[in-house]
């Protein structure tokens, strides 16, 4: 059942995106987003600066590639690489011990040769899979990342300002972001079968790392957001709006000021439903742990210091179930 009590609130964020502001507008916004990682962890945000044409290619050729002939898609799979990036099938996601009704394509920072997931063989070590059909698929897409980035670096200084740090507060822990990206395809739930063992469409859990942008189709009542009350409620697309969410990290450094909150989709429409969120984390090595201002106002430690890539590790190492058979 969803909440008609609560809305996810709609946030300006041209005072970091134009370059004639002022301080008192970035404050403004700041605050805002302040309100509402504190309210809920679940934000819209307008004035992001991606174009819409931009937007929109991202649906489409999420469309195109899920599309293909299955034979295809499986020949970038996850078990190619180290089992996290490439292309998982139906059933594969799995979130508490439960398969997720979606298939999806993953990438994730690359990483050098002498990275030390690679030495170690450790998972994520590998490298991503792009795919050649459509022919678009890479250039834009790495371009489009560049773009995120750079809108999560904009957020994150919203943030600082909101905290009442210094703008570029958190750009040495963010510098050399290790981000993630998914192109997740939903068909409807419907076409499950009761055999699957599946749990939804993805299973409620809260993001890993710093900042999520989502991007979705205009389909409503998929995605949802759980309230502090423990309420449902719906996060629908908004045009020209990104939805953004906190993750763990920002838990961790607020010392649960913020919340990382959890959602879930429950897609029982009758299209088939992309989506593309962007996860803007951390370093790899960034050692995260709860702020002084924010100890300020609860001197009670709730967090130890983390380190992101071990947290990253921890939960990807149990993501996926992969179907060996055909």
């Amino acid at each position: 059942m969803t909440s008609t009590k609560f809305t996810i609130p709609i946030i300006d964020l041209s005072p970091f995106t134009i370059t004639t502001s002022n301080h008192e507008s970035k404050l403004e916004s700041a605050r805002a987003i302040h309100a509402a990682c504190c309210e809920v962890g679940f934000f819209y945000i307008k004035g992001h600066n991606i174009p819409q044409d931009v937007c929109d290619k991202v649906l489409r050729l999420g469309h195109e590639f899920f599309e293909l002939d299955l034979d295809m898609k499986t020949k970038l799979s996850i078990v190619n690489q180290d089992f996290a990036r490439g292309y998982q099938r139906l059933g594969e996601n799995v979130t508490r011990y439960q398969k997720d009704w979606h298939e999806a394509l993953d990438f994730y920072k690359p990483i050098p040769r002498t990275h030390p997931l690679v030495l170690n063989n450790q998972p994520l070590r590998g490298q991503n899979q792009w795919p050649t059909t459509p022919s678009e698929f890479r250039p834009f897409f790495e371009e489009y990342i560049e773009l995120m980035k750079d809108l999560g670096q904009k957020v994150m200084s919203a943030i600082a300002l909101g905290l009442g740090l210094e703008e570029n507060f958190f750009v040495p822990f963010l510098d050399d972001s290790f981000w993630v990206m998914r192109v997740i395809g939903y068909p409807p739930l419907q076409s499950s079968n009761d055999n699957d063992r599946v749990g939804v469409s993805c299973g409620e859990h809260t993001d890993y790392g710093c900042l999520t942008f989502l991007y979705q189709d205009n389909l409503k009542e998929a995605l949802q957001v759980q309230t502090k009350e423990g309420e449902w409620i719906y996060a629908d697309p908004i045009p020209g709006t990104y939805v953004v969410n906190i993750g763990d990290m920002l838990n961790v450094w607020t010392n649960n000021i913020y919340k990382s909150t959890l959602h879930r989709v429950i897609h029982k429409g009758n299209s088939y439903r992309v989506s593309c969120p962007f996860f803007y984390e951390p370093n790899f090595d960034a050692r995260i742990e709860p702020l002084a201002p924010c100890l300020e106002i609860d001197p009670i430690k709730h967090h130890e210091p983390v380190i992101y890539g071990e947290h990253l590790l921890r939960k990807v190492s149990s993501n996926f179930e992969v179907i060996t058979t055909t």
